[in-house]
Formats: structure tokens, sequence, C-alpha cells
């Protein structure tokens, strides 16, 4: 083995990786991670072929493990010669490249549940991978379209402010769970749309229950003009991240993700697309909202055969004001307090 030492991180990932630097066939390039176990310090690590490894000290006798049920990643022993001395390392290997990504969260997951505690760190290597194990056999999928691409910005706009007031709150974004709305919490629901379009306020509405107010609750719109590739826009992989960095759940924020459509092994695609928000607008959606519900075809509902109406909505034949910013930033204040009280009675909360 060839040894580096630093801090395990992106960039080490990149050093490992760098060009030049991959190892022979047979042989390891670590990167000391310092996190020290009672056996010896945790390694980043890349093979002759190219495949990410998280490497943590084993003793001598440890039992042989063979966790190959996951086509993308395994956990087995696997012992090394480092100099003139043969060691014994607990191997959490990535077996497919497109799942570099999603597998250095799970490494970073690992790390730092070993740095609280080492004390057993094959059973926090299988743990780990038992949480991540669905998302590392997903089946490849089609990159997103710029239009689903913009709307999971707009999402995550709103979730990074979210994160911002609590990172523990994920269950706030319910779009991605297949919810008639994007946020959702006891007494009041927020539904976000998004356009590049510059010259309108025109939006698609799907089904007859998107703007259907929830019983005993206040529902908002939140319509949003973005800029393709604007001077001052960010990707939607940086989005992510930033809202990764504050700290919510890696494991079902990267689950959300792929729920919603986006892949963490499609990111250097998606960092060619940036966001700049524009403008946007907020309402509450009241009576004279324009808008269609089932509500508007009476007891029998829509004639028989009609299927899956869509319909576009322009806020600028709307008469009512937009609120204003600051109503949004109490919006979101009462999404986070009333995603803590789940049992509290539901009531409608007013802006």
């Amino acid at each position: 083995m060839t040894r580096d030492n630093a801090w395990p991180t992106d960039v080490a990932w990149k050093q490992l990786e760098s060009p030049g630097a991959t190892p022979t066939r047979g042989e390891f390039r670590v990167f000391d991670t310092g996190i020290s176990t009672p056996n010896g310090n945790v390694l980043l690590a890349i093979d002759g072929s190219g495949f990410r490894h998280l490497l943590t000290p084993a003793p001598d006798m440890f039992e042989a493990a063979h966790d190959r049920r996951s086509g993308g990643v395994h956990l087995v022993t696997r012992s090394l010669l480092d100099g003139s001395e043969q060691r014994q390392y607990i191997d959490l290997a990535c077996q497919k490249e497109h799942l570099n990504a999603v597998f250095s969260h799970m490494a970073d997951e690992v790390l730092a549940d070993l740095g609280l505690n080492s004390g057993d760190a094959f059973q926090t290597c299988r743990r780990t991978l038992q949480r991540w194990r669905e998302l590392m056999d997903r089946e490849v999928s089609p990159v997103m379209t710029i239009e689903a691409l913009c709307g999971l910005f707009g999402e995550l706009w709103h979730m990074r402010a979210i994160a911002k007031r609590d990172p523990s709150r994920l269950c706030i974004w319910q779009g991605p769970r297949g919810a008639r709305h994007d946020f959702s919490v006891p007494g009041v629901a927020l539904e976000v749309k998004t356009t590049l379009r510059r010259s309108h306020w025109m939006f698609r509405i799907h089904g007859l229950t998107q703007l259907d107010t929830p019983a005993d609750a206040s529902l908002y719109l939140c319509a949003m003009r973005l800029e393709l590739n604007g001077a001052a826009g960010i990707t939607v992989p940086d989005l992510a991240q930033q809202i990764i960095d504050l700290g919510v759940d890696r494991h079902e924020f990267v689950t959300m993700l792929a729920g919603a459509g986006y892949h963490l092994k499609d990111r250097m695609h998606y960092e060619q697309f940036r966001f700049e928000l524009l403008d946007l607008r907020l309402h509450e959606v009241v009576d004279g909202f324009p808008r269609l519900t089932t509500a508007d075809f009476g007891v029998s509902g829509p004639p028989h055969g009609v299927m899956e109406i869509d319909y576009t909505v322009d806020l600028a034949a709307y008469p009512a004001k937009s609120l204003a910013l600051t109503d949004l930033d109490e919006l979101l204040d009462v999404l986070v307090t009333n995603s803590r009280n789940p049992d509290a009675p539901s009531a409608k909360s007013s802006l």
C-alpha cells in the first residue's frame, strides 16, 4: 500500500483518484482519516480498478465476513500487506463507479459513527450498509428534464430555508413521498411552482387536488420565476450539498432526492445548469383563487371518461396582491413549529 495522510473529504477522493495516482493491479492507494480504532486508523482507499473502499483495521483473529447481497457495495474482510506487515481489514467496497457519490455519503456516515464509538467497527459498517442498501441496489435511471430539475430547485430552495431553521425537519418536505402538496404539516401546506419564462406568471397545475385546500388547514402557493444559467445562479447539486452541510440526515435526504428523480451519480450532468431566482409570488389559496377542484364538478364529479385533468393558472390575472417575503419567512416558521407538534390538534394557520 502507498499512503497519504489527510482528513477524509471530497478532496481526499480527488487526491486518491488524481491522474497518475491510481495504483497498479492488486495494490491499494490509501488515505489516512485519522479516525482511530483499537486496531489502528480507518482508511479510505482506491484499488487498481479505480473502485472506492473504506478500510477499518480488524483483529487478527476476526471471523471472515462475506456480505455480497448488494450488487453495488460489498462488506468483506481483506488481508493487505502494509510495508512488511500483513494486516486484516473490514472492507466496505463500492463495486460500481456510478455509485461513487452515494458511497461517499455512506462512508462519511460510517466515519462519523466510528468517530463517536469505534468499539465494534464491523457492526457499524453492517448497520450503515443495511440503511443504504436500497439506494445501492437501484437500477440506473434517465436524467431529469430541465423542467423537472427546475421544479426540484424550487422545492430545495424552500427546504434549505427550513433546514436553516431546523435540520431535523426533513419530514416537512412531502413532494418526493407522493403527497398532494410539496410541504405539509398539521394546519398548513405549501405548494411550489416554478417557471423559466420571464414574461408571464403561468403555471401548470396537475390534477384537481393539487390546489384543493386540506381540511382544517391553510394552503399557500409560492410561484417562482427562475433564469437558467443566470450570472448569480447555483446548481441543484450545490443546493443539495448546502442542505446536507446544514446537518440533515444524509440517508433520508439522498433517498428523497432519488424519489424526486435526482440521483447523485448524475451530478456532473446537472452541474451545467444553474438557476437564479428572479422573482417570486406567494398567495394563500382561498375562495376566488384561480383553480379547479373536485367541488367544481358537483356531487357527480367530472364527466364519465374524463381522466387526469391538468390546467394552467395565470397569476397575472389574479387581482389579489402577493404576500411579502416577510410573510414567506413567517410561513416557513409555522411549518417548522407545527411539524414539531404532530399530535397537536390541526388548526388553520393564517399569516
